[in-house]
């Protein structure tokens, strides 16, 4: 379904100039305020508010979205319909203001050719019908270009560097003069003016201050930007930032000593732009948000929002409802991520790369948000949730990492982001279901999200989203040309198990062009994407299904700009190949594979490298477009060497082959075997070991592992020559040790080294190849558990190549290294103090999380000289 189309509100030249030049005007009363650090509702209720920035009015996305010829107001009525549907209620954004104001300060409206502001206006308003609270902060400072480079433009703020914003006197009154025009611009959308719109609950003043000058000018500068606030009419709470500044008390009981209301934070726990998807169980990293200002007197009688948070260039579906409740449980109200990514744009996540959220291309991850929601809505303010990993279930919340899963199960609702065998608390009060996969509730076979919700007795509504299908890692360099996911509107079987729908319900479409219409056959039905009515009986009271919103929005589906990319072909298909396997594995064969037309069939074919024929052996249909098959434990595959295989895929009018999309089978006579970079044949492959081989957990000279950089680490990463020069090997240095923490690397697992089908029972010690650089080091090796917790030990590395054995058992808590996250003033470390289990389980070798190093200060006399190992090899061996 193609997007709707409106046309533009126009407006004539007088009147956008009154939007411009009116006099300041006298506010509504405020819809909230702040008493003894807590925001409130006028009615004294306290504000819970979860949701997401979102940023289609300015920067790239306006930009991509222009370039794409897509209208914006179009792409902000499905993206504010899909956040609302996700039953989010906060939205916050960092105005650009560059983009809206002149070198003076004076605003920029359509008058003056600038449509950034007119979309805000309508942004703004369509947030507001959909009953998503508003909270704008005013000043960015920030260019506009990521990840393009800024342009050239208009604003007083690309004048000064960002620490002079605050003490600049010609910085400082062009700040105030825009904040003026800008408070008491009338959006022609709601005719308000934003201190008078009740929807807007509060104004953050700036993103992300620098401040260089002492607390005391600091201070004397936040104060004329509220007087300069509340000279314009604004009585709603007023925050400002301080996590940004980084540790600095003085700055922050100086800001709390002003008559500010509220305190502004942010949480980035993973860090940011790593080029490449974070593939570890992060939970240890997000159980706890730290504010070290909260021992602050001064701050007792601030509210508290996290203005952007996110677990950055990560995908799963279980982290948001963890970083919701340490929110709470640390006194917030309002928390929003960042940032939703633009669905007309999101099959490239081109805006924010290392970010990715959509309820399109993201499912089990939007949903994961949705139950954040929850959570931060029921779990009461400065709530403790217990320690880790004993926390993972928690009130009517479940956090399996394992299974990649999140999920809310109450009386009334369900929610899960992954597949799920737990049980409804009570079917028979259930008003509301969210997920993705499979349920005790709902069966379905496609890949994207699902919503049911009750309407009456033996009436519901269904909503269905297309399917997801995977192309690539979509947290590599932004770009416009990489397609990084595709949605696809097929047909799907879906089974529900609804007290009072029975068995044999009927279906009807609702959305525009939807005309569907069956009768469901014990309960199971074929269904494409769109919005249903599920009813017992064929007629449905008027008063029923007149209050349902018939919107179904969704982005052209047909992706014309990349025609000429590799992946824009009649079928897609994702598959990652594992580099080893060994004869006593399960050897799991999956692939992904997704066609507007129907897909009759798909077939591995397998051989032994140096064979000539491939064996040719159907796959089974799992969840989601996902084809699966278990290759035989047989005399036939159960010999060491190399395997080769392809994919085949039937349909009515073609059959294609896998890599390298050739048409026919590998047993036709003209088939024409694509090369790959090194002229061999291109098919995918892997090592088929002896049974008891080492099981390799990093290789210097394979892919390379996924690199995390420690907080507060002053490590450095090279590759060089291996043993004897053939290969290479990992060096990791530090200049200088301290004396506590000396972190060197966190690394997960290859995403083609997977342990999860690896039979691993009688594994019990780890192999180190490795030397020191110069001198004799002592060297802490761990590895994380499935709760992504050290288990190590310290081991003495000389400077010869030598296997260094550390036997699992001896393995004991220590400090496990956390990534460098922002805001800085967060801890490197999660203490082996707070780990209740003293001995690693080997139970858990395949839900493994990969293995950090650091060297061990306390066996150096010395510490300020340059230390060094080099590594080629890690393995797990029976001894």
């Amino acid at each position: 379904m193609k997007l709707k189309t409106f046309s533009k509100l126009k407006l004539s030249f007088a009147c956008a100039a009154a939007l411009v030049f009116n006099a300041p005007v006298a506010a509504s009363n405020s819809p909230t305020y702040v008493e003894d650090g807590v925001l409130k509702w006028t009615n004294g209720d306290e504000v819970a508010l979860f949701g997401v920035n979102y940023n289609v009015p300015f920067a790239h996305g306006y930009r991509a979205i222009k370039r794409a010829g897509i209208d914006h107001k179009t792409a902000i009525d499905m993206d504010v319909d899909h956040i609302a549907r996700l039953g989010l209620t906060a939205y916050r954004i960092h105005i650009w203001d560059r983009q809206i104001s002149d070198h003076q300060g004076n605003l920029l409206t359509l008058k003056d050719g600038n449509d950034h502001l007119d979309l805000f206006d309508y942004a703004v308003k369509k947030f507001a019908e959909k009953n998503i609270k508003v909270i704008i902060t005013t000043i960015s400072w920030w260019g506009s270009g990521w990840p393009e480079p800024d342009p050239t433009e208009p604003g007083f703020s690309s004048l000064y560097e960002k620490y002079q914003m605050n003490q600049n006197p010609e910085a400082i009154k062009a700040q105030q003069k825009y904040l003026t025009q800008f408070l008491n611009h009338v959006n022609p959308y709601t005719g308000k003016t934003y201190q008078q719109d009740e929807n807007i609950i509060a104004f953050e003043l700036f993103n992300e201050p620098k401040h260089t000058a002492s607390p005391q000018k600091s201070a004397a500068y936040i104060e004329k930007l509220i007087k300069t606030a509340k000279d314009a009419g604004v009585t709603k709470p007023l925050f400002y930032n301080t996590s940004e500044q980084g540790y600095d008390p003085d700055f922050a009981k100086a800001l709390c000593e002003t008559s500010i209301d509220g305190v502004a934070f942010q949480w980035y726990p993973t860090g940011l732009v790593k080029n490449s998807r974070f593939n570890s169980n992060v939970l240890p990293i997000v159980t706890r948000y730290t504010n070290p200002f909260a021992d602050i007197k001064a701050c007792e009688n601030k509210a508290k929002m996290v203005y952007e948070f996110d677990a950055a260039d990560i995908d799963n579906a279980y982290t948001y409802p963890v970083m919701a409740r340490s929110f709470r449980e640390a006194g917030f109200q309002w928390a929003t991520q960042f940032a939703y990514d633009p669905g007309v744009i999101a099959h490239t996540n081109s805006e924010y790369n290392t970010h990715y959220l959509n309820l399109l291309y993201t499912p089990k991850k939007a949903i994961s948000l949705m139950i954040a929601a929850q959570v931060f809505t029921r779990q009461q303010r400065l709530a403790n949730a217990g320690s880790y990993p004993q926390n993972n279930q928690f009130g009517e919340f479940n956090i399996d990492p394992v299974n990649n899963l999140s999920e809310l199960n109450s009386e009334t609702h369900f929610y899960y982001s992954n597949s799920t065998q737990s049980q409804p608390v009570s079917p028979k009060k259930l008003q509301h279901i969210a997920g993705t996969g499979n349920s005790k509730a709902v069966q379905y076979s496609g890949s994207g999200a699902y919503f049911l919700d009750k309407l009456d007795s033996g009436v519901w509504q269904l909503e269905v989203y297309p399917d997801m299908q995977l192309i690539e890692d979509p947290y590599q360099n932004s770009s416009e040309h990489r397609e990084v996911r595709r949605l696809f509107q097929t047909e799907q079987n879906m089974k529900l198990e609804l007290v009072g729908l029975g068995n044999s319900f009927y279906i009807k479409g609702l959305n525009e062009n939807n005309d569907f219409q069956t009768q469901a056959k014990s309960a199971e039905f074929k269904i494409k994407p769109g919005i249903y009515l599920l009813s017992k009986k064929q007629s449905v009271d008027s008063n029923i299904t007149a209050k349902i919103d018939t919107d179904f929005n969704l982005p052209e589906l047909t992706v014309k700009q990349l025609n000429n990319t590799p992946h824009h072909h009649s079928i897609t298909v994702f598959h990652q190949p594992q580099r080893e396997m060994n004869q006593a594995d399960k050897k799991v064969f999956k692939v992904q594979v997704s066609s507007e037309q129907a897909i009759e069939s798909v077939e591995l074919w397998v051989k032994y490298k140096g064979h000539r024929d491939f064996t040719a052996l159907p796959m089974q249909q799992a969840d989601g477009n996902w084809y699966q098959l278990n290759l035989p434990n047989t005399q036939d595959w159960n010999k060491a060497g190399q395997l080769e295989y392809m994919f085949v895929v039937k349909q009515a009018n073609q059959t294609t082959t896998l890599p390298g999309y050739i048409k026919g089978k590998p047993s036709d006579w003209d088939f024409v075997v694509k090369q790959d970079a090194n002229n061999f044949p291109l098919y995918y492959k892997t090592n088929l070991k002896l049974k008891d081989a080492p099981v390799t957990l990093f290789d210097a000279n394979q892919v390379q592992n996924a690199f995390v950089y420690p907080a507060k680490a002053k490590a450095q990463w090279h590759y060089v020559s291996g043993q004897m020069g053939n290969g290479l090997a990992f060096q990791l240095s530090i200049d200088g040790l301290d004396k506590t923490h000396n972190p060197l690397l966190r690394a997960t697992l290859a995403e083609d080294n997977s342990m999860q089908n690896k039979q691993l029972a009688g594994y019990n010690t780890l192999v180190l190849k490795v030397k020191s650089a110069s001198a004799t080091e002592h060297l802490q090796f761990a590895l994380l558990n499935k709760h992504g917790l050290a288990y190590g030990a310290s081991v003495k590395v000389g400077t010869d190549w030598q296997y260094v054995l550390i036997p699992l058992d001896k393995l004991k808590p220590v400090d496990t290294i956390l990534p460098q996250a922002y805001p800085m003033f967060m801890p490197p470390v999660y203490s082996a103090d707070k780990v209740k289990a003293q001995t690693f389980s080997t139970d858990d070798l395949t839900d493994i999380q990969g293995f950090q190093l650091s060297f061990d200060a306390s066996a150096y006399q010395n510490l300020s000289n340059w230390h060094a190992v080099e590594i080629e090899s890690v393995s797990l061996i029976k001894r």
